[in-house]
């Protein structure tokens, strides 16, 4: 991450934005950990990339990523069929966010709601045929296009997924349980 030479008055050539934050933190002498604060910019800035590609490809499908994920994880559940409560914690939406996206994915027949059996306080949220198709339709999509990440190896992929694995650990994200 070293930035060009540059003379007296003259601002350095750096076009990476990550390597201009790093460049400016040492200008500055900044306390606290730069390597950290250069990760999370990193991260962030990735994350923003990846987004912004997934929706492109979701957007031709009418989909956005809270649909598609909400749909995904009906599909990938055992009986295609959660609480609207579950959905919420596990995407990391608010609990009026999943209610919104089951309204719309609702609307379009993609899903449908029901009491839950014992708690009359919950509702459950099943995946119907027609949002099988479409997710399975959009995940094919997503695959070809490498999921946001087109021109990452899988070596790559790996690293990059079993460092987030890793971090998500530490902070008591990760639920691993013995099959």
């Amino acid at each position: 991450m070293a930035a060009k030479k540059k003379t007296k008055g003259q601002l350095p050539d750096i076009t990476d934005p990550v390597e201009w934050a790093a460049h400016y933190w040492e200008q500055q002498e900044l306390t606290g950990d730069p390597r950290r604060f250069l990760a999370l910019t990193s991260l962030l800035r990735f994350e923003r990339i990846v987004v912004d590609r997934v929706e492109a490809e979701l957007k031709q499908h009418g989909l956005n990523l809270t649909d598609y994920l909400m749909l995904m994880t009906l599909l990938l559940s055992e009986s295609g069929t959660r609480l609207i409560s579950s959905l919420a914690r596990n995407l990391l939406v608010h609990a009026t966010t999943a209610t919104l996206a089951t309204d719309r994915l609702e609307d379009r027949g993609l899903l449908y709601r029901s009491p839950h059996p014992t708690d009359r306080r919950a509702t459950c949220v099943t995946i119907t045929d027609e949002g099988r198709e479409l997710v399975t339709t959009a995940t094919e999509a997503l695959s070809e296009t490498g999921f946001g990440m087109p021109s990452s190896t899988p070596q790559m992929v790996e690293v990059l997924l079993a460092a987030l694995t890793a971090m998500r650990d530490t902070v008591g994200d990760t639920q691993t349980k013995s099959r």
